[in-house]
């Protein structure tokens, strides 16, 4: 693990991609699918298939209804809400990374912009997100 680790982090570093960003970024991911409206799926064309596909991307900064919610309401807004994710994150023509780090389960957490414009803040203007922080709980989505 220590070694794919390793590896990661060397083409992390050299990727042409990259460069053109600098560290912490990656401009051309292609929309594989969404899990739920705040984490998607995506290829990074410029790196090795082994760390380039197929890749859970958390969306920095939100939370989100859940699918399996505590009622009804949240799990109809949480489909909603990854519907709207699927469908924007497919038509869209430029799919870029920004502030990447990584998250609990080895996945990355990123601002994820489409078409320059931060997809976390359409979530939110669409009713279908709210920012989060440590400080503030889950909202209720069921009132």
């Amino acid at each position: 693990m220590k070694f794919l680790m390793g590896l990661f982090l060397v083409f992390l570093s050299s990727s042409p991609a990259m460069a053109q960003f600098g560290y912490g970024e990656y401009g051309g991911a292609t929309f594989i699918n969404a899990i739920n409206a705040r984490t998607i799926v995506v290829d990074l064309p410029e790196y090795p298939a082994l760390i380039g596909e197929n890749i859970k991307v958390q969306i920095n900064g939100i939370n989100t209804p859940d699918l399996k919610g505590k009622c009804k309401k949240e799990s109809e807004l949480a489909l909603e809400a990854k519907k709207f994710t699927e469908k924007t994150l497919k038509e869209a023509e430029l799919i870029d990374l920004t502030n990447m780090k990584r998250g609990t389960y080895f996945q990355i957490v990123a601002d994820v912009l489409v078409n320059d414009e931060d997809f976390a803040s359409q979530l939110v203007k669409k009713g279908y997100a709210v920012k989060s922080s440590k400080k503030k709980k889950s909202p209720n989505w069921c009132k």
